[in-house]
């Protein structure tokens, strides 16, 4: 098979039919610039996504560097392992956007790599974020010293409300009539519910007056 230079490809390939566009490339002895190179791989696209992404790796491993633009529209048509080589190896470093919008669609050693090259780190603003944003250790506020009165109190508050936990009635009669719970007996001829009963004290508190 007669080889073909670029230059010669180059030229006639508009004049070409679709097959003879493809065809010609296996006889290519060199290749171009990069910036030939992307505009035919565009071209064999339009009939053959595959067979452009076949293209620009045989460009690339014989020696063509694309710019990081180029290499970004290839995602998703050159796989993943090449598309990390060819991002190693642009004739230009990666810009901040352009990091970030590579980022994940090539391996992570390759990313680390262009970054370095770039003395780029897209992560250094999310590092400062997270450092402003990161919780500081509070100080617990003093707490205010109990005055003697206030502790008075709170011991006697305590104190009553302990007793009148623990205090429950045995429903014996204990002559304590005004804290006696109410309960039934006799009054005024009937049956009646609270206290000071005449007689029938259901505690058996009654001693012939009205207070027990």
């Amino acid at each position: 098979m007669k080889q073909m230079t670029w230059e010669d490809y180059y030229d006639g390939f508009y004049d070409w039919a679709p097959s003879t566009q493809k065809s010609y490339t296996y006889r290519l002895s060199d290749f171009g610039l990069a910036d030939e190179v992307w505009e035919i791989a565009q071209e064999l696209s339009f009939n053959d996504n595959a067979f452009a992404a076949k293209f620009l790796e045989k460009a690339f491993a014989a020696g063509v560097h694309f710019t990081p633009d180029q290499v970004l529209e290839m995602v998703g048509t050159v796989e993943e392992s090449v598309l990390s080589r060819m991002a190693e190896q642009t004739d230009v470093p990666f810009n901040r956007e352009q990091l970030e919008e590579i980022y994940l669609m090539i391996s992570d050693n390759s990313f680390q790599k262009i970054s370095r090259r770039a003395h780029i780190d897209v992560f250094d603003e999310v590092k400062a974020l997270q450092r402003q944003t990161s919780p500081r250790r509070s100080v617990a506020p003093r707490k205010k010293k109990v005055g003697l009165l206030s502790a008075l109190f709170s011991f006697l508050a305590g104190a009553f409300v302990a007793s009148q936990i623990q205090k429950k009635h045995d429903g014996h009669c204990d002559g304590d009539c005004a804290n006696c719970p109410p309960h039934y007996g006799y009054r005024y001829g009937r049956w009646y519910y609270g206290k000071g009963h005449q007689y029938g004290c259901e505690f058996g508190g009654n001693k012939g007056d009205e207070s027990l």
